[in-house]
């Protein structure tokens, strides 16, 4: 399963549990950037999706999660076809994500935790047609995006500066996921093309194949120079978490692991540590991690099974993982859980 030595290391976790009033799945946990707030979502596969802001403090949740509204938005789950998802943070605190109701346009959205109701990021008269896969730059200067209004799906980015929406890659195919380098000067993002996703890098002027093959190689993250992505080049059930560090070149790091709903791998901010879930049943309370370089892997014990979902912040020298996990085999829901995992990764 682990392409990296195992060592003998595991934790088991204090882990906190997330309330979250109603029936749904918890998934797509996503720090903000001071490691104060977590956003995610609650999906009741009924066509809904709810998107939840919680306050956290050395670990634990304060209060209850609140709920975020879109512009025309109803109850959670009494109307069909909301959906309000995919967070991402802005360096100010601000969380930006898609937004749609009942079957009208996915634009993106945003707002501050206790602050006044989401508002459109965008204007129809900025860029119309479905917005999705909003992403920021580390300096907050820029949001990249994928719209459809010129195709299958092209990546623009919105300047903050002068409120101008600009676009970077055009195809006659589906481009998805962009995500920039720690100084903005690269994006990385996959293609849909012929029935399977390629990654590239978009320098500023140009898009430079970085890896394909057999099946899709997708949803990636950047730790450091290196790019890691999910790939299942093995097969459609066997998803693998691969590095790359360079052209056409590739390392796997993580076999048959529990595929995010929507997610890329999850990093420590210092890109050393990679989290993920495991199919294999016989770990699957277990939430592992691998050093970027593949030369160890790490495990931690949590109690509950089906673990996944995983996402890391650090918080005045503390790291703490958020998760997904059932309480038990069989259960009805999936919950989200935070727990300190410095002592298993120092």
């Amino acid at each position: 399963m682990m392409m990296s030595m195992l060592l003998s290391l595991t934790l088991t976790a204090g882990a906190a549990e997330v309330s979250v009033s109603g029936e749904g799945h918890a998934s797509n946990p996503s720090w903000s950037p001071g490691g104060d707030w977590l956003a995610f979502e609650v999906n009741n596969y009924g066509g809904n999706i709810d998107l939840y802001l919680v306050e956290v403090a050395n670990g634990n949740p304060m209060n209850s999660p609140q709920k975020i509204n879109i512009p025309g938005a109803s109850s959670s789950f009494s109307s069909g076809g909301s959906v309000v998802a995919a967070p991402s943070w802005h360096p100010r605190g601000i969380v930006i994500f898609e937004g749609s109701n009942s079957g009208n346009d996915n634009r993106l959205y945003q707002q501050t935790p206790e602050g006044a109701a989401a508002s459109q990021l965008l204007t129809s008269g900025q860029i119309p047609g479905d917005l999705s896969w909003p992403s920021v730059s580390t300096d907050g200067k820029h949001v990249v995006f994928v719209s459809d209004t010129s195709g299958a799906g092209d990546i623009y980015y919105w300047d903050r500066a002068s409120n101008q929406v600009v676009q970077a890659v055009s195809s006659p195919y589906s481009e998805m996921a962009p995500t920039y380098n720690t100084d903005g000067s690269q994006l990385v993002y996959s293609r849909k093309n012929r029935g399977s996703q390629d990654l590239f890098i978009w320098d500023g002027s140009q898009s430079i194949p970085l890896v394909g093959g057999n099946g899709d190689q997708t949803r990636p993250v950047w730790a450091g120079d290196s790019v890691l992505f999910f790939s299942n080049e093995r097969g459609d059930d066997h998803w693998d978490v691969v590095a790359s560090s360079g052209v056409g070149e590739k390392k796997t790091l993580a076999r048959d692991i529990r595929l995010p709903q929507r997610a890329t791998p999850a990093l420590t901010p210092d890109g050393r540590w990679v989290a993920y879930g495991v199919e294999n049943p016989e770990v699957s309370g277990n939430i592992m991690f691998t050093r970027t370089d593949g030369s160890a892997t790490v495990s931690l014990e949590t109690g509950v099974v089906a673990c996944g979902e995983p996402s890391l912040i650090e918080v005045d020298g503390r790291i703490y993982l958020a998760y997904t996990a059932l309480p038990s085999e069989g259960a009805d829901w999936r919950q989200l859980h935070i727990a300190d995992v410095t002592s298993l990764l120092r």
